[in-house]
């Protein structure tokens, strides 16, 4: 009987032993996983680098403008991050005259989107400048049917303080399919080929009156 119950407290402690090893194997294995887990986010993250673009939005500001201009950071085709710009600085900076972390390269994003008489350039007579660009100081005029005292004239817009559904439609081209709604925001490519639609004569009459 003494022979036997030593024999059974013997096999209890290698049976516990055996477990103890097993845990410890799995909790290395686990630690190891983790540890593959954090430092495959760390790389995602570390490679997932935004870009930053010039935009605007068709919301107020609270210094009392109706639409606001910014520089954006993007990050496949969203917004996570935005620097408010005031007009001059924006338009010396797109023009490339003026250092920006949105047009590193100094590119006249004017006229590589073919927009007229915004920013500075050089002609046949010498240097231009215009720190007033026309489509810039419209864009209150997509949302608004009239300026409210804040802005001279009147708007675009077939509501009083909202695009109709049709011009809703419009907006929607000029927005990346991540944003529906027609505040915006609007940045890159798409801002600038707003911009340049809008010096159109045409396309203001298609987008205030139909057609």
């Amino acid at each position: 009987m003494t022979i036997r119950a030593a024999n059974s407290k013997s096999h209890n402690y290698k049976a516990n032993g055996y477990v103890e090893s097993h845990l410890r194997a799995m909790r290395g294995v686990a630690h190891l996983v983790l540890c593959l887990m954090l430092f495959s986010m760390g790389t995602i993250t570390s490679n997932a680098q935004g870009r930053y673009e010039f935009g605007f939005s068709l919301n107020p500001t609270a210094q009392g403008g109706l639409n606001a201009l910014f520089i954006y950071t993007t990050l496949e085709g969203r917004v996570v991050g935005s620097i408010p710009m005031r007009l001059q600085p924006f338009i010396l900076q797109a023009s490339g005259v003026e250092e920006s972390k949105a047009n590193l390269e100094s590119v006249d994003l004017f006229d590589q989107y073919e927009i007229q008489d915004c920013g500075i350039w050089a002609d046949k007579e010498g240097l231009q400048a215009n720190l007033e660009c026309s489509p810039l100081l419209d864009v209150w005029k997509l949302r608004y049917k009239h300026g409210m005292g804040a802005q001279p004239g009147n708007g675009w817009a077939a509501e009083e303080f909202r695009p109709s559904e049709r011009q809703q439609i419009i907006l929607q081209m000029y927005r990346s399919p991540e944003y529906e709604h027609w505040h915006g925001p609007y940045f890159g490519k798409n801002a600038f080929r707003l911009l340049h639609d809008m010096q159109d004569p045409a396309w203001v009459d298609t987008y205030q009156n139909g057609g």
